[in-house]
C-alpha cells in the first residue's frame, strides 16, 4: 500500500469518506478454490486455468497469462494457445459464497460493510478509522484480517466517493479528504464501467448500457474522467439525462444524495424460525422464495421497493451473522432468494474455515429493508422492461456470428492503417476486441476535429483563381494561387446542389500526404497527394484532396 500524496489545495466535496476492499481476480480464484476441493491441487502460482463466461475468457491464471491466454479470447483459441489449459465455467453463485469468509474477516476489524458485488465491498471510513487509530492503520488491519482468516490477499482504498474508493482499491492507495476529484481526473473515461450505479452495470432508468454510454463519451472526444467532469452540470443533465447525470457526479469525487425514503407507519421486515434447523445450502433455496414473496407483498401495499437489504442469521449457539447488500435498482423476488441462498451457503462455509467461531445450524433467518424508495423510482420503461432492445440485439449478433460464423457480424471501429479519412475506420468481428489506434501525432495523421461525413467516393471538383485559372498544389507544396471560387459538375453537397461556381470566403494551407513513397508508383499502397479546408460563401467547411493534379471533396463539416 503506497503511502499518500501530501495534499496542497483540497477541494471541498460532499462525498462520504469510503473504504473500498478488493479481492483481483476473484472470479478466477473461486474456480482454484474449487479446482483444489477436486483435484487437491494448491500450487495456484502453476495453475493453468481460465474461467469462461459466454464462452469467452473472463480471466485466466499468471501461468495461463504468460503462454498468451488473455481476456476475450474465444475458447477454441485459448485451447490452440494453451492446449493443457483447464477451462471453468463461470459460477456467481459459488463466487458469493466464498466472498462471504472474506466479508465475515472485515467483520472482525469493521462494522457497516456492504457487498457491492462479490470480490469487492464498501464501507465508511469515519467510524473505522478512527477505532483504528488512522486510515493507514485500518487498511492494514484490514488486509492482514482477510490474510489470516481465509488465505487471500485484498487491496484496501479509501477516497471520498465510492467511485475513487474503488479505483483506489486497485493500487491500495488512499487519496486525502478533497483530493478526490484530481485523483480521478486522469483516469481513462472506460474506468466509469466500475461505476457502482446498477446491477450488472446497467442502468434501471434509462434504455441506454452503460458500456454504451463509456463508447458515446469516447467518440464525442471525452478520454479522460476529467474531460468529462470539466462539462457543465446543467448541459450533461440537459443532453443525456440523469443516469448519466450520476455518472458525472461520480466522476467529479462526488456521489448521490440519498434518496427519497418512504416513512412507513410501521415497519417492514421478514421473519422465519426454521425448525427442522438450516444445514444445507440446497435448503435455503426453500426457506429464501416464500420469504421473499412475503417481503415483496409488503412493499408493494405500501407501494414502495427495497435497494438496500440486510439478512440475518442466527445459529443455534446463538452467534449471529449479518450482511448487507447494496443494490442501486429495485431488488426483485429472484434477487432476494438470490441474495439469501448465497448469504447461507458462505455462512456454511465460514463455520467449516473458522474454528474460532461455533455457529452451529441456522435456527433464524431474517429479512430487513434498509432502504425503502417510492415504486414510481424504479419503473420499468413504458414499452418494456429497461434494455430490453440492446438485450434483443445482443442475442440476435451473437446467434448469427454462432451460425455463419465470426466475419458474418461486422461493426465499425477506429482503425489507424492510412493517411486518407475513409481509412480512419474498420470493420471488425462482432465482440472482438478493437486493433490499438497510436496516441501520437505521425505525418499525415488528419487533425482534430475530424469532418462529421466522410464521402465513399469523393466528388471531383475544380478550384480556380480570381482570374479564373486552375489552382494546383506545386511540387513544393504550396498553392499556384489564392483559390477563390469552387466548381463541381456532378453538383455539391447538400445544401449547394447545381454547377455554378461557389465562391471561397476562406482556406487552409495544403498539408502534404506522402504514403509509401519507396514503393513503385503504381503499387496500391503507394500514394501522394494534399489536404485543404476551405469554407464556403454558405458558411459550409469541406475537405479538398489533391491528387494527380485533380481536386475531389474528401469530407464535409456539418
Amino acid at each position: 500500500m503506497s503511502a499518500p500524496a501530501s495534499s496542497t489545495a483540497a477541494t471541498p466535496t460532499t462525498a462520504t469518506r469510503t473504504v473500498c476492499v478488493q479481492v483481483p481476480d476473484w472470479p478466477l480464484l473461486t474456480a482454484l478454490e474449487a479446482q483444489r476441493d477436486h483435484t487437491l491441487q494448491t500450487d495456484r502460482a502453476a495453475a493453468l486455468l481460465a474461467v469462461m463466461d459466454h464462452h469467452r475468457v473472463l480471466t485466466a491464471s499468471a501461468s495461463a497469462r504468460a503462454l498468451g491466454v488473455h481476456a476475450g479470447m474465444k475458447k477454441r483459441s485459448a485451447q490452440a494457445t494453451c492446449p493443457n489449459l483447464v477451462l471453468v465455467d463461470r459460477s456467481e453463485d459459488a463466487e458469493a459464497a466464498l466472498f462471504e469468509t472474506v466479508a465475515a474477516a472485515v467483520d472482525t476489524v469493521a462494522a457497516g460493510v456492504e457487498a457491492l458485488r462479490p470480490g469487492a465491498l464498501l464501507m465508511p471510513a469515519r467510524g473505522p478509522a478512527r477505532h483504528a487509530g488512522s486510515e493507514e492503520e485500518l487498511a492494514e488491519a484490514l488486509i492482514n484480517a482477510v490474510a489470516d482468516l481465509t488465505g487471500f490477499e485484498c487491496t484496501v482504498g479509501i477516497a471520498d466517493g465510492p467511485l475513487a474508493a474503488i479505483l483506489a482499491a486497485r493500487t491500495g492507495r488512499i487519496v486525502r479528504p478533497g483530493e478526490a476529484a484530481r485523483y480521478l481526473a486522469p483516469h481513462p473515461i472506460a474506468t466509469l464501467l466500475e461505476a457502482p450505479i446498477g446491477h450488472s452495470s446497467r442502468f434501471l432508468t434509462t434504455d441506454v448500457s452503460l458500456p454504451e454510454t463509456v463508447d458515446l463519451l469516447q467518440r464525442l472526444g471525452m478520454h479522460t474522467l476529467g474531460d468529462f467532469a470539466a462539462l457543465p452540470v446543467r448541459s450533461v443533465t440537459d443532453r443525456f439525462g440523469p443516469a448519466v447525470a450520476l455518472l458525472h457526479l461520480l466522476a467529479n469525487g462526488q456521489e448521490p444524495t440519498a434518496p427519497v425514503h418512504i416513512r412507513l407507519d410501521q415497519p417492514i421486515q421478514v421473519d422465519r424460525v426454521l425448525d427442522p434447523p438450516l444445514e444445507r445450502v440446497d435448503q435455503a433455496a426453500f426457506v429464501a422464495k416464500p420469504m421473499a414473496e412475503e417481503l415483496q407483498e409488503q412493499l408493494r401495499r405500501h407501494g414502495a421497493v427495497c435497494t438496500r437489504l440486510t439478512v440475518i442469521a442466527r445459529a443455534d449457539g446463538g452467534h449471529e451473522t449479518a450482511r448487507t447488500w447494496r443494490h442501486d435498482g429495485a431488488l426483485t423476488t429472484a434477487d432476494i432468494v438470490d441474495r439469501v441462498r448465497w448469504q447461507c451457503d458462505g455462512w456454511i462455509q465460514t463455520a467449516r474455515l473458522r474454528t474460532d467461531i461455533r455457529t452451529g445450524a441456522l435456527t433464524h433467518l431474517q429479512l430487513l429493508p434498509e432502504q425503502v424508495v417510492p415504486a414510481g423510482t424504479h419503473a420499468p420503461a413504458l414499452w418494456g422492461q429497461t434494455g430490453q432492445k440492446a438485450l434483443r440485439a445482443h442475442r440476435a449478433f451473437t446467434r448469427a456470428q454462432s451460425i455463419a460464423g465470426e466475419q458474418a457480424v461486422l461493426i465499425p471501429a477506429p482503425n489507424a492503417t492510412g493517411r486518407l479519412l475513409r481509412d480512419l475506420s474498420a470493420t471488425i468481428p462482432w465482440k472482438s476486441e478493437a486493433p490499438a489506434v497510436p496516441t501520437g501525432p505521425w505525418p499525415g495523421r488528419p487533425t482534430a476535429p475530424l469532418p462529421a461525413t466522410v464521402f465513399a467516393e469523393t466528388i471531383p471538383v475544380q478550384l480556380t483563381d480570381a482570374d479564373g485559372a486552375d489552382v494546383v498544389v506545386t511540387a513544393r507544396g504550396v498553392l499556384s494561387a489564392d483559390p477563390t471560387h469552387l466548381t463541381s459538375e456532378q453538383g455539391l453537397p447538400p445544401h449547394l446542389p447545381g454547377t455554378a461556381p461557389v465562391g471561397l470566403t476562406g482556406f487552409s494551407a495544403p498539408e502534404i500526404l506522402d504514403q509509401g513513397w519507396w514503393r513503385s508508383a503504381d503499387a496500391a499502397s503507394a500514394h501522394r497527394g494534399a489536404r485543404m479546408q476551405v469554407l464556403l460563401e454558405s458558411g459550409l467547411a469541406l475537405v479538398l484532396l489533391s491528387e494527380r493534379g485533380t481536386w475531389r471533396i474528401e469530407a464535409l463539416y456539418d
